[in-house]
């Protein structure tokens, strides 16, 4: 999935991008090519150019994040543009000047109306650098959740509060259902309210990020 959107995004950039600045975007492109959250963004962005005319991103700055889900400002050499970005996708907010007006999503960050973003992005160099979210310890390396907030519903990483096993792979979820699978979205939403009634387990990044081999 992520080579074929990896060479997707190329061949979108052949006609997206300023042929005197391909080779800049190409070398950024490769800073995540296996980043499937910034992938998803530049995907995005390629697809649609905001502006309609030829642009590329030069740096992405992360405004703020939350259960997995990045408010990510994209910088390129025309505009600032914000991005609501995922594992799964990548929604185009508008202009970083023009400010947010979705009030989704100004509440799910813990905005005010009356901030709608500008005043916080005032000063984007105060906001870090998005990097590979494999990198960063204290996000999960599957669904991106930072440190103390709880998995995407479906995460490997998270640990079943029943048993203590993995979640995704342990038989609780069938025996808290009295099913032998989950077979509906009702079914799914019943198990969610369940695993919230029982307790959570937040992602722990001490604990539970898995570990991978050396690359010495």
């Amino acid at each position: 999935m992520i080579s074929t959107q990896l060479d997707t995004i190329k061949e979108l950039m052949e006609y997206g991008v300023p042929k005197e600045h391909l080779a800049e975007a190409n070398e950024f492109l490769e800073e995540f090519e296996n980043d499937i959250v910034a992938l998803n963004l530049l995907h995005s962005f390629y697809s649609f150019l905001p502006d309609g005319i030829e642009d590329w991103i030069r740096e992405l700055r992360i405004i703020n994040k939350k259960e997995g889900l990045f408010l990510i400002c994209a910088v390129t050499a025309r505009n600032e543009y914000l991005y609501l970005v995922n594992q799964e996708r990548a929604e185009f907010l508008g202009q970083l000047k023009e400010g947010i007006y979705d009030t989704e999503v100004l509440d799910f960050f813990g905005y005010t109306a009356a901030e709608r973003i500008e005043n916080i992005t005032k000063d984007l160099t105060s906001h870090p650098l998005y990097s590979p979210a494999y990198e960063n310890e204290e996000l999960c390396p599957v669904c991106t959740t930072a440190n103390g907030e709880y998995h995407t519903l479906g995460c490997p990483v998270e640990v079943c509060p029943w048993c203590g096993g993995q979640l995704t792979n342990c038989n609780c979820r069938f025996t808290v259902l009295e099913k032998s699978r989950i077979s509906s979205e009702q079914d799914l939403r019943t198990f969610e309210e369940k695993l919230s009634k029982k307790g959570r387990i937040a992602y722990d990044s001490i604990s539970q990020r898995p570990a991978y081999p050396s690359q010495e």
